[in-house]
């Protein structure tokens, strides 16, 4: 039997890393060839040699191998085992059970390979009793794969055969398109929003620190070298230059196979690419301020989304919180969701609702406008100047294009407007056709996950904002209040 000689530390580190890991879940991302699958085949050897000895001295692991099709699995997955475990005597593959079996010294590992392709294949693989779960190429699967999968885990061994010491998955992945599900997860991953998780993205292809150059494009004469040598390095260096030559570097394949970055849907366009930044106009959290009041941008329809805002006394616009509404009447969101949201956590402040001006037409059946209902329910609600889609677009780059005191003008809570961060930084955006022109010169209005909703939210607001009309809105809200009530309310914050 021979040995395996992989020196990750040096090569890859961030592989190193993941190895070394003991988080439950485990993602490995980066650029096309960086190692990925190495690294988790590497991880499966080990984590099989340190499983704990069973009664009879045996240590039994069984992983499932996942990828969307078995001709994948055998192309990619099967030909690196095979490289790394049965050339040096390790473990062979047995046809017939579309698994690889892993027996060397006290260790007795089953690998069985389970494509996606159809119902029998899925029912296999939720079916077997598993002490973890490799998913090759994550992005390619269906997410909603998570669960039932984590649902097999640590259930081998059993019995006679003892007990797992560890379960979890491991994944390997390039980087996905921006705002797909995929891109969602990974982002609550880095965040640390999913507890049971941990990410471990590798730098760009390009970078200085590159990983894996040592094994990528090299020529009879660089393979003497030593690895980590710097003409080994630099001829492996040449694997990520060629599609960069090619294509250039902000080809949408460079970015997310060479650069390691989320790439663009090429069935659409982010409307404020040009103009929104994530790192600049996206804070953890923002905190309301006292004395300043509030301005809800509210759409209307049976998904009337609601955005909470505040202009502060740097004339920022602070984008608090979004209240979601899907598939409900507007009377109804603003009694249970809207309305209570704003009672316990913006207490005492005052507030003014800017709507979607199509808003102001009466009912065919109860003679009673959307404006008319809000002010009903306790709201002054105002229609936003104008409902052309390019005014309020402007008026949204108005304030991504300005800086307040070197900062943004516009800053979004990541933690209170989840989908408005996400619609941003392309779920908001025009459609292409096959030839990558744009089919309109609107953004899409039927987006299954609602980003047109937030988005119209925010445009209704900053047509207020951008266009300097918090005085004009101010002056109508004060003068309800003192009809109202009969005595004069302080409207400092407005201007």
């Amino acid at each position: 039997m021979g040995e395996i000689v992989y020196n990750f530390g040096l090569t890859a580190p961030t592989i190193a890393q993941f190895m070394i890991s003991r988080a439950t879940n485990r993602i490995l991302a980066g650029p096309v060839g960086s190692g990925k699958t190495t690294g988790c085949i590497m991880d499966l050897f080990m984590w099989a040699r340190d499983q704990p000895r069973a009664q009879d001295g045996k240590r039994y692991t069984r992983f499932a191998i996942v990828r969307q099709t078995l001709q994948q699995l055998k192309a990619t997955v099967l030909k690196d085992v095979e490289t790394h475990l049965s050339t040096p005597g390790l473990g062979y593959w047995k046809v017939s059970d579309s698994t690889y079996y892993l027996e060397f010294d006290d260790v007795v590992s089953e690998w069985p390979f389970i494509p996606l392709e159809d119902a029998s294949d899925q029912a296999r693989l939720l079916s077997m009793q598993l002490t973890g779960a490799w998913l090759s190429e994550a992005i390619e699967m269906d997410i909603d794969i998570l669960t039932p999968v984590g649902g097999r885990l640590g259930r081998y061994p059993s019995g006679a055969r003892g007990t797992p010491a560890r379960h979890g998955i491991i994944a390997d992945t390039n980087m996905p398109t921006e705002m797909t599900p995929w891109q969602v997860f990974m982002e609550q991953v880095r965040l640390h929003e999913k507890p049971d998780w941990q990410l471990f993205k590798q730098p760009s292809g390009l970078s200085p620190d590159a990983e894996n150059l040592s094994h990528l494009f090299q020529t009879p004469e660089t393979m003497k070298l030593p690895e980590g040598h710097p003409v080994r390095e630099a001829q492996g260096r040449k694997y990520y230059d060629k599609p960069v030559e090619t294509w250039g570097i902000d080809h949408p394949w460079v970015r997310r196979y060479v650069k390691a970055e989320y790439g663009p849907d090429p069935s659409g366009e982010a409307v404020f690419k040009e103009s929104f930044r994530p790192d600049f106009h996206i804070v953890d959290d923002t905190m309301p301020i006292p004395g300043y009041p509030l301005l809800v941008g509210q759409d209307f329809g049976r998904n009337p989304w609601s955005l909470i805002t505040q202009m502060d006394h740097m004339g920022r616009l602070l984008v608090h919180e979004e209240v979601a509404a899907t598939n409900v009447g507007l009377e109804k969101h603003v009694t249970e969701r809207l309305r209570p949201r704003l009672i316990n956590g913006y207490p005492g402040f005052k507030v003014a609702v800017i709507g979607d001006p199509s808003g102001v037409a009466k009912g065919n059946v109860a003679e009673e406008s959307c404006f008319d209902a809000l002010k009903r329910l306790g709201l002054s609600a105002f229609p936003a100047p104008t409902n052309e889609i390019e005014n309020r677009i402007r008026a949204v780059e108005a304030l991504l294009a300005r800086q307040t005191n070197g900062g943004p003008s516009l800053v979004i809570s990541r933690r209170g407007c989840p989908l408005l961060c996400r619609a941003m930084a392309g779920g908001y955006r025009y459609l292409k056709n096959k030839e990558g022109a744009l089919k309109t010169a609107k953004p899409d209005k039927n987006d299954p996950e609602g980003f047109s909703h937030v988005a119209d939210d925010l445009q209704y607001v900053a047509l207020i904002v951008a266009g300097g009309m918090t005085d004009y809105v101010a002056k109508h809200l004060w003068g309800r209040r003192r009809q109202n009530n009969r005595q004069r309310v302080n409207a400092r914050g407005w201007t």
